[in-house]
């Protein structure tokens, strides 16, 4: 029960709890925030909740912000070794995959919106021997196995922070509390941090946390803010069913950190005479944003803050450290922003594009583009919108259609000079300004966009014969970004991001009757497989960033290289195990190689280097 006016007041959220577990799993955190509904746990010393952000008692928004509220689904957890790596049951490992376990129990329930983040927390109560870096160390590594082994359920999962609370038992015998946070809130995704913890010396509660490292960061406060501007433009992106375009930076890296890990396993486990042994490379990933300034593509030194960005593009050059190319290889990757006016190409994003695409294709570098976007900009000249008339066949009957829009003669007059182009009229026994062209004040809403669709199609073309062009669609292509797509060499497409030139509804409209049900009858996988359009077809963004890495592995480091190659396990002069039969047989097995009874069959191949693209085309 807490405190009320003159009574007491039974508290839901610490109900049937041991009463030292509020405080050690934080829950006023919580609920100073959010409004919270607690799940059910399997483990005796978990606690998860589903909060819902709560908008200030009374304000207009309250109604607004409890039908269109982000959730978030926050595990909260506790353990009584003091590991953070380790087998023991109640180590940091070991709870962050029971924690993965239990949110995905509780995201299958209907309240649970589709597009709910969640949070990790955890509380190890035995104090630390050690110092911060070793401590810190021991973080990272964590954190680099729990990436390496679970990317796929924590993106699933749309994990956007874990906290490891712990405490650190200095020389004196004094205990220092240190927060040890991955955290996506500030863009990167799962960036790591050690923050010094200061809790009241007479209640003990945290008031805040501060950075080990004095650069300047602002300590934090304590209660779980409400949505900032990132995640914002997360769950925008997450909505269309892609992925925030600064997040697929996190995911190139911890990709990049799988496919070394399986390289290195693979070598490990099938050596053969004269095998050096092969260390991964520190910083396997790199990338520096491009910025338009003054007409000039240029890598910009000074890294804004990560969703400041108004253009609906965006672009880095890259330098990746592959299994290929240890000493590291170089590309440019160029993305729409769906979070920026649906992606749309304006004049702005046409020019940025362009200079982008130019900027690889000079230096020679693969070209990746990962589409997702509403194709060229058409906007409205809002001024408008409230003022234009309509003249009907039939003013009793306006299903007879119209004659022609117009404004009256003061309205004309009202809008600045040049927003139209009108025709005087007569017509009721009033001046009109039948309207033969809508112009607007504000460049970059009407067909000059168009002009820009030709000129960043041109480039690509361009690029499709000077450098390797792969595009990637990770949400819905429309118009020019379907164009852009097929103009390139390579595609792969995401399951649910179709290529379309529009919408199934506008075509129904234009047939009459409603002969398409999705986007996916005009432009999805089934449709662009079979016509060749798509080379590839991936069900998620990580499996798609995954093939990207796959495809750059047949892939020259500059145009007009040699060949990238790899240490193999696949002996040079071996013979070929597989036996055609006369009878029908799968003519892949003879090329790769095939695994029956559990014992692989080898093919004209080395093993796990055949990759089939194009799998559907014709049938």
């Amino acid at each position: 029960f807490v405190s009320g006016v003159g009574d007491f007041k039974e508290d839901p959220v610490r109900r049937d709890m041991r009463a030292t577990f509020p405080y050690l799993l934080e829950l006023t955190r919580l609920n100073t925030n959010f409004n919270l509904e607690r799940f059910p746990t399997v483990g005796r010393n978990f606690q998860m909740y589903l909060g819902e952000e709560a908008a200030p008692a009374g304000s207009a928004r309250a109604a607004t912000r409890r039908r269109q509220a982000q959730q978030v689904m926050f595990f909260r957890g506790i353990g009584h070794t003091a590991e953070l790596l380790g087998e023991a049951s109640d180590s940091a490992s070991s709870i962050m995959n029971q924690a993965l376990d239990e949110l995905d129990r509780g995201m299958i329930d209907p309240k649970v919106s589709p597009f709910a983040s969640s949070r990790i927390f955890i509380n190890l109560i035995p104090a630390f021997k050690g110092d911060i870096e070793s401590i810190k160390e021991e973080f990272n590594k964590l954190m680099d196995s729990v990436i390496s082994q679970s990317a796929n359920r924590l993106l699933k999962l749309r994990v956007d922070e874990i906290e490891v609370k712990v405490r650190l038992q200095n020389e004196d015998g004094s205990i220092q509390p240190l927060r040890l946070m991955a955290s996506s809130m500030s863009g990167e995704w799962l960036r790591t941090d050690v923050y010094f913890e200061y809790p009241d010396p007479v209640t003990g509660v945290t008031k805040q946390f501060c950075p080990v490292n004095d650069d300047g960061e602002l300590c934090l406060l304590n209660p779980y803010p409400t949505s900032n501007q990132i995640q914002v433009k997360r769950a925008t992106a997450r909505r269309v069913g892609s992925t925030y375009a600064y997040d697929f930076l996190g995911l190139f890296e911890v990709t990049l950190l799988q496919v070394w890990d399986e390289y290195i396993s693979s070598l490990n486990k099938e050596t053969f005479g004269g095998v050096e042994e092969v260390v991964m490379p520190g910083n396997v990933f790199e990338a520096k944003e491009l910025r338009l300034k003054e007409g000039k593509l240029n890598v910009d030194d000074e890294r804004r803050m990560v969703g400041t960005n108004n253009l609906g593009m965006l672009a880095w050059h890259c330098t990746l450290k592959t299994p290929e190319y240890p000493e590291g290889r170089e590309m440019v990757l160029i993305s729409n922003d769906i979070t920026v006016q649906s992606g749309s190409f304006g004049v702005k994003e046409d020019e940025f594009f362009a200079r982008a695409s130019e900027y690889a294709r000079q230096r020679g570098l693969p070209r990746i583009y990962i589409s997702s976007n509403s194709g060229a900009r058409i906007g409205l000249v809002e001024e408008l919108k409230p003022k234009f008339r309509v003249a009907w066949n039939d003013e009793m009957n306006p299903s007879l259609g119209f004659k022609y829009t117009y404004l009256n003669e003061d309205e004309f007059k009202a809008l600045p000079k040049g927003t139209v182009d009108a025709e005087l009229v007569e017509d009721a026994g009033e001046k009109r300004y039948k309207l033969k062209s809508i112009i607007g004040q504000l460049n970059g809403i009407g067909v000059e966009n168009l002009r820009g669709s030709g000129m960043i199609a041109g480039e690509t073309s361009r690029a499709y014969d000077e450098t390797f062009t792969l595009s990637y669609v990770s949400g819905r292509s429309v118009g020019i970004g379907a164009y852009l797509v097929r103009l390139g060499q390579r595609t792969i497409q995401m399951s649910n991001g179709p290529i379309i030139l529009t919408g199934f509804s506008a075509l129904n409209k234009l047939l009459g009757r409603d002969v398409y049900t999705s986007q996916d009858q005009l432009g999805g996988p089934s449709i662009m497989g079979p016509n060749g359009v798509s080379h590839l077809e991936v069900a998620n963004d990580q499996e798609g960033v995954r093939s990207m890495l796959q495809w750059l592995s047949f892939t020259p480091k500059v145009k007009g290289a040699a060949p990238p190659t790899r240490i193999t396990t696949d002996p040079v002069a071996r013979p070929i195990d597989f036996m055609p039969s006369k009878q029908p047989y799968d003519p892949r097995h003879m090329l790769a190689g095939v695994i029956t009874d559990g014992q692989f069959t080898s093919g004209f191949f080395d093993r796990n280097s055949f990759t089939e693209y194009l799998a559907g085309w014709g049938k």
